[in-house]
């Protein structure tokens, strides 16, 4: 899980990372908190960095403050979770029109932060997979929900998210040992992996996606793709009836 954490107050922002860490650790969450202290910071980490699980922006900040950070996240990644931290209720309503997961004030306690994490565990069951690429220089993650589909390019990956591309120098063996294990990616050709999520139908010419784009399906992986595509669906029909 990868969160970003924003306030214009260093002291405090760091005692606010080392609080989501420790809290993490009781909950056995894999957290990473990326630090920023100012919107226009927050915005640029979420954006070009691997996409975040979470943003947590303190209201009163010099410059660009926490709503008006949260407009700009919310035009760049529609669906990203956010949360707001503050000394005072007065933007409460401000906050949930921004469909904000919590509304903290402050000061952060463990209880607070552990009831955040919870909540977007609650939303978002999946924040807590991620894709880890490793290379000779680097070693990088990122949460399953943000990818739309990947491909192996210039012997390294290249991964389309919801709001950028990104490619890290790794085997892309190494995501298909990871995503042929979850049940909502596929192979459908050699060098082409599906978050079935991303999908709009499976067709006769291939995988069409919800942004237009349409990707092949080889004739070697078809068979494999439908019935993969064929669970996919029945699952999600399951969780919309409340079954198990």
């Amino acid at each position: 899980m990868r969160i970003i954490l924003c306030d214009d107050q260093r002291q405090e922002l760091e005692d606010m990372a080392r609080i989501f860490r420790e809290t993490a650790q009781l909950l056995a969450v894999d957290l990473s908190v990326c630090a920023c202290t100012s919107g226009e910071e927050a915005v640029q980490a979420a954006v070009q960095g691997p996409g975040p699980d979470l943003v947590i922006l303190d209201i009163y900040m010099k410059g660009l403050n926490g709503m008006e950070t949260a407009r700009r996240l919310r035009q760049a990644m529609p669906g990203v979770p956010l949360a707001f931290l503050t000394s005072s209720r007065d933007f409460a309503v401000d906050a949930f029109a921004l469909e904000a997961l919590h509304y903290l004030v402050k000061p952060l306690t463990p209880d607070a932060a552990q009831e955040l994490l919870r909540r977007l565990r609650a939303q978002s069951p999946q924040v807590s997979r991620c894709l880890r690429l490793t290379g000779r220089r680097e070693s990088r993650r990122f949460p399953l929900g943000q990818i739309r589909y990947l491909t192996s390019l210039d012997r390294g990956v290249q991964l389309y998210l919801l709001s950028s591309r990104e490619w890290v120098a790794a085997p892309f063996h190494q995501a298909v040992d990871q995503l042929g294990k979850e049940w909502d990616f596929v192979l459908i050709s050699r060098g082409c992996i599906v978050n079935l999520n991303s999908l709009l139908y499976l067709g006769s010419s291939g995988c069409h996606l919800k942004t237009g784009e349409c990707l092949p399906v080889s004739c070697r992986e078809r068979s494999k793709v439908q019935a993969r595509y064929n669970e996919f669906m029945f699952r999600k029909m399951s969780q919309m009836e409340g079954k198990p």
